[in-house]
Formats: C-alpha cells, structure tokens, sequence
C-alpha cells in the first residue's frame, strides 16, 4: 500500500465518520423534536432480573447505571473517530508507518461499533427485525476487530511487513467477520450499553483482554530492543483501557474515565510513533 492511497484512505474515513456523525445527530434531534425518542425501555424491559438489580440498585451518580450517558459515550465514540482519522491523516502524511494503516481499522472498528446507537434512535430492540440482527452482528465483529487490529499494529509494524500489508489486512478482517458470523446471537436480549447480546460473552471479554496484553507485552519488548522510550507502551495501554470503559459506559465514572484515558492514548501513542518513525527517516 502506498503512501498516497494510505492518506486517500484516511481523509476517507473522517469523511465517512463524519457524516455518520452529522446523520445520527439529526436523527437524534428528529426524533426528540417528533417525540419518538425515549430511553424507558432500556430501564424497564430489556435487561434480565439480574442485571436490573446490578445496574439499578446503585444510588451514587457516579456509578448508577443511566441509558443517557451510554447515548453520549456514543456520539463522543463517533467524535474521536472523527479527530483521529483526521490527526492521522495530517501527522502520517508524508510518513511510510505500517502501524498506521492497522490503526485505521481500530478506528473503523470503533466506528462499526457506534451503530449501537441505533437500537434507541430506531427503537428496534425487541423487534427481531432483520436491522436488529444486522447490527448484533456488527457490534460482535468490531468488538472482535478492535483487539486484534491492535495487535496486529504491533506485531505486523516492522518494514519487512510493509510488501504483505494488503493480505495481513485481509486476513484481520476476514478471518474476524468469519468468526462474528458463525457466534449465536441472542437477540431478544439488549444488554446494558445497547448492543445485542451474544454466545461466549466471558470467552471473548477474556480473549480481547488478552490479546491487548500481549499487544503491550510485544510492544514493549520491540521498543526495548530498538532502544526507543516506553512512551508508545504506555500510550496504547490507555488507549486498550479507554476504549473498554468507552465500549462500557453505563455511567458516568466509566465516561470520563474513558475520555481521559483516550485523550492520554492519542498523546502518547501517536505523538511518540511519530517521533520514532522521524527519527528513522
């Protein structure tokens, strides 16, 4: 992949988070001015027994489960695809960085990710409708995708990856929808920050964990070895830990600690690689 069309498929992703971003804002605002919108649903009917008492028994603001700050973790989740893509295209421009175009499908990932919003703004759950099921699915890929996109920015990053990086991106998105695909989803269950419930939810929590840890541990190593500072380490470790409160923002402690775990990420992280990849230039 070439430099130019790396950029072309940068500034393309803030054009389509963009607009993504705008549309569901309208829709949101439609909704709200036409009285469609409302959030008793998800305190009253969709979750099981247990987690109703577990989210609803809490009293403390900061902890207590409210539907309207998993919506405004939503619209910011669009907001930092949007100012990413963006800050990738202009720090990278000029910049032949493997880990870049694997940082992109994270953000394409997060973006998939963010059509949770729908189930309120459209008022499907419970409708087993085939945009239901359309969406259960692509929540589960990009919650498979995330992970492993970073993972594959680590280990995939080193110049003799650059001539395989149309078939290691193949690879991570085919291999990725594959496995969403053939996982149950159990529909007529919304879970707490609106996404479709699914088979072998602990599996895969355990199994993204994981794999975000042996990001860091790999990250860490090959910075040792090349003699750069830990700074990258330490910036996709918030990066992996903002993005989880982010995916599971049912409150408000778990919202802001995403933002600022995030914003600490995208500092460290892209601001260091950038670093790095000038100084080998």
């Amino acid at each position: 992949m070439t430099i130019k069309t790396r950029n072309k498929l940068n500034i393309s992703l803030f054009i389509l988070s963009l607009c993504f971003l705008i549309i569901n804002v309208f829709i949101l605002v439609f909704s709200i001015y036409s009285k469609a919108f409302s959030l008793e649903t998800y305190t009253n009917q969709t979750f099981s027994a247990a987690q109703l008492a577990k989210f609803t028994e809490r009293t403390n603001f900061l902890t207590k489960y409210n539907p309207l700050v998993v919506i405004i973790s939503l619209y910011y989740q669009l907001i930092y695809v949007c100012v990413t893509s963006l800050m990738l295209f202009h720090v990278f421009e000029k910049t032949q960085a493997t880990d870049v175009s694997f940082f992109s499908v994270f953000l394409i990932a997060l973006l998939a990710n963010s059509v949770r919003i729908w189930l309120p703004l459209f008022n499907i759950s419970s409708t087993f409708s085939n945009l239901l099921v359309f969406c259960g699915n692509l929540i589960l890929f990009s919650k498979l995708l995330i992970p492993t996109s970073l993972l594959f920015s680590v280990v995939m990053s080193d110049a003799d990856q650059r001539q395989d990086l149309e078939k290691n991106l193949f690879i991570l998105i085919l291999g990725n929808l594959f496995i969403a695909q053939i996982i149950p989803m159990n529909t007529p269950v919304i879970c707490p920050n609106f996404e479709v419930d699914y088979s072998f939810r602990t599996v895969i929590r355990i199994t993204s964990i994981l794999i975000v840890l042996a990001s860091l541990v790999a990250l860490f190593f090959n910075n040792r070895q090349k003699y750069y500072t830990q700074l990258t380490t330490i910036g996709l470790a918030c990066i992996g830990a903002g993005t989880y409160m982010l995916l599971n923002s049912i409150n408000v402690l778990r919202l802001v600690l995403s933002f600022a775990f995030m914003l600490a990420g995208n500092i460290l992280y892209l601001k260091e690689l950038h670093k790095q990849y000038l100084w080998n230039d």
